[in-house]
């Protein structure tokens, strides 16, 4: 699906340090995902937003784009989108200095993970939780 292109672009152009044009991918899928009614892309672009804004050392933008992505994963049960976007926000919490909030979200990433059985991505915040973030992996 096209929206999934711009969420994948979003991420490749993250990765690749072009950070402008990271928003206006994931910018582009929120549009996308509103026209076309797709819940779940629109929730993982504006998860990847949010990772945006907080590297950005945007905190309260960040925190609103997660917390939007979390209703919207849990309205419709995505437990594995809805365990990163969990993660996420642990890592905002974390950046904020906010270590019992961010910590509470850790846990609740984790807590999907494992009814989804994903040891690797269990891994990712466990170290993520252990290192203040030092270690991350994407």
């Amino acid at each position: 699906a096209i929206g999934h292109r711009f969420i994948f672009l979003g991420l490749t152009y993250k990765n690749l340090g072009d950070i402008q044009t990271s928003f206006q991918m994931y910018n582009q899928a929120v549009t996308f995902a509103d026209d076309n009614h797709y819940t779940q892309i629109k929730a993982r672009a504006l998860t990847g937003l949010a990772e945006l804004y907080r590297e950005q050392q945007e905190f309260e933008t960040a925190f609103s784009y997660n917390s939007k992505a979390i209703v919207l994963l849990d309205k419709i049960g995505a437990k594995c989108d809805l365990a990163e976007a969990y993660y996420q926000l642990g890592l905002t919490y974390q950046k904020m200095e906010e270590l019992e909030n961010s910590k509470e979200n850790f846990d609740k990433a984790i807590r999907l993970f494992r009814e989804i059985e994903a040891p690797k991505q269990i891994e990712k915040v466990r170290r993520a939780k252990e290192n203040g973030g030092s270690n991350q992996i994407e």
